[in-house]
């Protein structure tokens, strides 16, 4: 998508529109299909008619996976488009012959965004890292934040409003009541805010408490930002200084990129944090 000079790609895992290299022209799809062809005049056949196949002849592939993808689309969890288009995904993932080679590119961080809503007025986002997510959403949004979440739990909840002096006000609330209290609590002075909940941290004990106390740190060390309330319960010992956690890096990371300003990270060994 092109527009005042800013290119924003979403890659889809997929070369559409691009010639394979290393094969001659009329091996493309384009070529056999007028090949075959050739100049015959064309029926009065739709060509959004369903054709009958069979998923596995469809992807050229039949696994144990291409069958899993048959039979959720028949019990309805997906649709068939969907269960095609995985399949001739899983095909090609199964088939490329070219070797995986770590280059700098491959090794830079990615993330992947996920939009539900419309996001000029009533949304929501899941932005998803290695490990480490966060779901956002403005208070008009809320309830689509149920329509988002994945089966992984919910560490985290950070209330962003309206504070003292025109600074951020945050309250972070624990996984076990953050839905409860939500409508409860409010976000902001005038009912306006946002709700950032967290995932992907380690599950319990100190590497638990240590990337909690990470992320409420970095909240509390913001330079425009208010710590108002804090619900979370730390282990003994969780604030002792030491090396922050890969998950609660790459989290803060999310954060950062939401909602820049609102958090600072400590800074990485041997550099900074920006």
């Amino acid at each position: 998508m092109v527009g005042s000079g800013i290119v924003v790609e979403f890659p889809t895992g997929r070369p559409f529109g691009c010639r394979p290299l290393g094969r001659s022209r009329n091996r493309s799809v384009v070529g056999i299909v007028r090949s075959l062809c050739g100049r015959r005049v064309r029926t009065g056949a739709d060509p959004d008619a369903p054709l009958p196949i069979k998923l596995s002849e469809l992807a050229g592939l039949a696994d144990e996976t291409v069958g899993r993808l048959a039979a959720l689309a028949h019990e309805g969890v997906i649709t068939a488009a969907s269960a095609a288009r995985l399949a001739i995904r899983h095909a090609d993932e199964c088939s490329d012959p070219r070797p995986r080679r770590e280059s700098e590119a491959g090794r830079s961080a990615k993330y992947e965004l996920t939009l539900l809503g419309d996001p000029f007025g009533r949304f929501a986002f899941r932005f998803r890292g290695r490990t480490g997510w966060v779901l956002c959403a403005p208070s008009t949004g809320i309830d689509f934040l149920a329509e988002l979440r994945i089966h992984e739990r919910v560490q985290a909840c950070l209330l962003i409003g309206c504070g003292t002096g025109g600074r951020t006000a945050v309250r972070i609330l624990t996984s076990a009541d953050w839905s409860r209290r939500l409508l409860g609590v409010g976000i902001g002075r005038s009912g306006s805010g946002h709700v950032l909940l967290l995932g992907g941290l380690p599950l319990r004990g100190a590497g638990r408490s240590h990337a909690l106390t990470t992320i409420e740190q970095a909240v509390r060390r913001g330079g425009n930002t208010e710590l108002v309330l804090s619900r979370l319960k730390m282990d003994a010992g969780s604030g002792r200084p030491g090396p922050v956690p890969d998950s609660a890096r790459e989290v803060l990371t999310l954060i950062e990129l939401v909602f820049p300003g609102l958090v600072e990270a400590p800074a990485a060994e041997g550099g900074s944090s920006r």
